[in-house]
């Protein structure tokens, strides 16, 4: 936005003549506004100062205004309803009460929504409104207007990655695919994005491709222990025992309470089929402090402190903590976990298949 910033100060200084003798009255402090909401416009950086320039605004729509005023005091106004919309959306972000996060959310959707239908081409404040609409649960609204982002803005890349992120969220991983590759043609080093295209690329089942990007983000982020993680589950998946755990342990060298790294070589270590890669007292340590570092219980981390429990002959344990994920699991893995329960109560360990 900041071109927009520069664009709306230069305009500024070619308003103040021009008045026909009708508007002569409304020209002083028509001019006094002009100057306070570039000068503003400057370093505004808060809500309250965006604030501030949507009230300059509203006070000049007051006014009797020759047209290219009208223009600039538009265009300015959904600027700073935009920039107002995404502060108070990063407040919302870090809320800790559900209801004040849903009532900032609220406040940034209508701002944004506002500057749109001042602008309606303005992609960025469109882009926006989609974020908005796809927090508040409506990924259709929010579809059509990463849709539209991406028509008035193609080179704007944060509408194809959250394009993407619908598209991936609805299962629809051919398409998230080619728009989180278009996202990477502009930003080919971000490594977020290799990290959710590799995702997308291992539910396609096009397996080598997500070892690759996960390996790209790895490259472009050395420190981020996602991309380790991220790559250890696929190595693991396909079973590669020993590369997923050397993974594993990276990313928990780079951060030690990263609790899908902790339950990740917990399974491994608990239910890899090769006798000399399992380890029984570690794997019962890491599903424990997995499971420790939720906040709610997780289906999949009591389900891997079954497994880690039948590994070390607890059998009994195993039931119950088993029974306790399947009262939580989505039908498909209440399936999985199922068949385990019958393992467990004839005292055998659950190994994954060979590959």
């Amino acid at each position: 936005m900041r071109a927009l910033i520069l664009s709306l100060t230069i305009a500024a200084t070619h308003l103040f003549s021009g008045f026909s003798p009708a508007l002569a009255d409304d020209a002083p402090r028509i001019n006094e506004l002009v100057h306070s909401a570039a000068d503003l416009s400057k370093s505004a950086k808060s809500e309250e100062q965006y604030t501030a320039i949507v009230d300059i605004c509203a006070e000049a729509e007051t006014l009797e205004l020759p047209s290219q005023h009208e223009q600039y005091f538009q265009q300015l106004k959904a600027w700073a309803l935009n920039k107002r919309g995404e502060a108070t959306a990063d407040k919302a972000a870090v809320a800790t009460d559900p209801a004040e996060a849903a009532e900032l959310d609220q406040a940034a959707l209508a701002d944004f929504d506002a500057a749109v239908k001042l602008q309606p081409k303005m992609s960025a404040a469109v882009h926006n409104r989609g974020v908005s609409l796809a927090a508040a649960g409506k990924p259709e609204e929010a579809m059509e207007d990463f849709n539209l982002a991406i028509e008035l803005n193609p080179k704007y890349a944060n509408s194809w990655f959250n394009r993407g992120e619908l598209h991936y969220q609805a299962g629809r991983m051919r398409d998230a695919i080619a728009d989180y590759s278009q996202f990477i043609q502009l930003k080919p080093n971000d490594a977020g994005a290799f990290n959710s295209r590799g995702n997308a690329q291992y539910l396609a089942e096009n397996y080598q491709a997500a070892l690759a990007d996960f390996g790209q983000a790895i490259r472009i982020a050395p420190q981020d222990p996602l991309g380790y993680a991220n790559r250890a589950d696929a190595y693991s998946d396909l079973g590669y025992w020993e590369r997923g755990l050397r993974d594993y342990r990276t990313a928990l060298q780079l951060d030690p309470k990263l609790a899908r790294a902790k339950q990740g070589m917990a399974w491994v270590l608990a239910t890899c089929p090769q006798a000399d890669v399992r380890d029984p007292e570690l794997a019962l340590r890491y599903a424990a402090e997995a499971a420790a570092l939720l906040e709610t219980p997780d289906a999949r981390y009591l389900d891997t402190i079954a497994a880690a429990q039948a590994n070390y002959g607890q059998f009994e344990e195993a039931v119950k903590s088993a029974e306790g994920a399947k009262a939580i699991a989505t039908p498909a893995h209440a399936e999985q976990i199922d068949a385990r329960l019958k393992l467990y109560g004839s005292k055998q360990a659950y190994r994954e298949p060979s590959r």
